[in-house]
């Protein structure tokens, strides 16, 4: 079996290392102990839902390598329990990223008008798209890569994935070219990152010895460098997107505006539905309750 891997993500993930590298190296015990408030960006409304995603994209980039770069022979009983709350943070970050991306898939979409393709994207009663074997080997094989390149981890650890290292092969960029299909594979890697992101209250001392810190915090990397391999994929979907200059104006539109239109839409089948009791109407009805439920959690 061989795994395949963009140059691009294998860029990725060694900037990661480099960048865990330089924040270990330079790590104070002191300023380790300070929370960031991140409510404001979770909150924020007046801008669109494209740039809200880029924005906690890379907040949840700098979140991770804070909150992991480390070193653990300074790490007491206060920098422990703000390491988890550093992680409740990410986990936050990830469940409203989650959010968006399935406004985007599904409300956001549709409005478009943009074809629907069956290999892409999924309705709600239908399965999910997920990452498939090839994947996952590359991520394991990301993961390799990040044991032997960032020093926070491990790397007597490396001969458990050595094998990885005979069965590498490069292509230059990624063949989904679809929006749904990239959507469908951010969520699942989203999916995957929460998975690897327990609770305040599951976090316990045993995370931080070894191998299971290394282990955990490899995947972590190689997820988050996946998902930002994938999100390029997107920003240049939506360029292309952008030359049609009505979509581009509903792409542009600010989160606050898109609330109020579906609140506005909603409230309208909702009387049209109660005086002619239709079934149609019913179901438009559902389906105006949906997009404004989704639009809320933006």
């Amino acid at each position: 079996m061989r795994v395949v891997i963009s140059k691009e993500q294998l860029s990725l993930s060694e900037r990661l290392a480099a960048e865990s590298n330089r924040l270990s190296a330079k790590f104070s015990s002191k300023k380790y102990l300070r929370i960031e408030n991140i409510d404001r960006e979770l909150l924020k409304s007046s801008i669109s839902v494209e740039k809200k995603k880029v924005m906690l994209l890379k907040r949840l980039h700098s979140l991770v390598i804070g909150a992991f770069s480390i070193r653990k022979n300074k790490f007491r009983r206060k920098q422990f329990e703000s390491f988890k709350k550093k992680v409740h943070n990410i986990r936050r970050v990830v469940i409203k990223l989650r959010s968006i991306n399935y406004y985007l898939a599904t409300t956001f979409i549709r409005e478009l008008g943009l074809p629907f393709n069956v290999q892409a994207g999924r309705e709600k009663t239908e399965r999910p798209i997920q990452l498939d074997n090839d994947e996952l080997a590359m991520l394991e094989f990301t993961a390799y890569k990040l044991i032997s390149e960032a020093v926070v981890l491990d790397n007597r650890l490396i001969e458990e994935y050595a094998r990885k290292q005979r069965v590498a092969v490069l292509k230059e960029k990624s063949d989904i070219r679809d929006l749904r299909a990239i959507l469908g594979k951010e969520t699942a890697l989203l999916e995957h990152l929460e998975a690897k992101l327990p609770p305040p209250s599951r976090i316990t001392r045993a995370l931080l010895k070894e191998p299971i810190f290394t282990h955990w915090v490899a995947r972590v990397f190689a997820l988050l460098g996946y998902l930002e391999s994938m999100h390029a994929g997107e920003a240049r979907e939506f360029a292309l997107l952008k030359k049609n200059k009505a979509i581009k104006t509903k792409i542009n539109r600010k989160i606050i505006d898109i609330v109020k239109e579906k609140y506005r839409l909603m409230s309208v089948m909702r009387e049209k539905a109660l005086s002619m009791k239709s079934y149609s109407r019913e179901r438009e009805l559902r389906q105006e309750l949906h997009n404004f439920t989704t639009a809320l959690t933006l």
